[in-house]
């Protein structure tokens, strides 16, 4: 199983993209992330970049968790 995120900035072209995977053969689920599904994910690429020693400034932390 292989797993794809795709980030849009419009509805409509999210709602393009759901229908065209949906209509492709061996696609088991299409589903839209939650606010709180996001910033977990954000959260845990922040984590890993962390351990690494890359983080250090917070205000910059905290935007990339909120997506801004």
């Amino acid at each position: 199983m292989e797993t794809i995120i795709i980030h849009s900035k419009s509805k409509t072209t999210s709602k393009h993209i759901k229908r065209l995977i949906k209509e492709m053969d061996g696609v088991e689920s299409v589903s839209t992330l939650s606010d709180a599904d996001k910033e977990d994910l954000a959260m845990i690429n922040a984590i890993n970049i962390g351990r690494k020693g890359n983080y250090d400034d917070t205000a910059f932390f905290l935007k990339k968790i909120r997506g801004k």
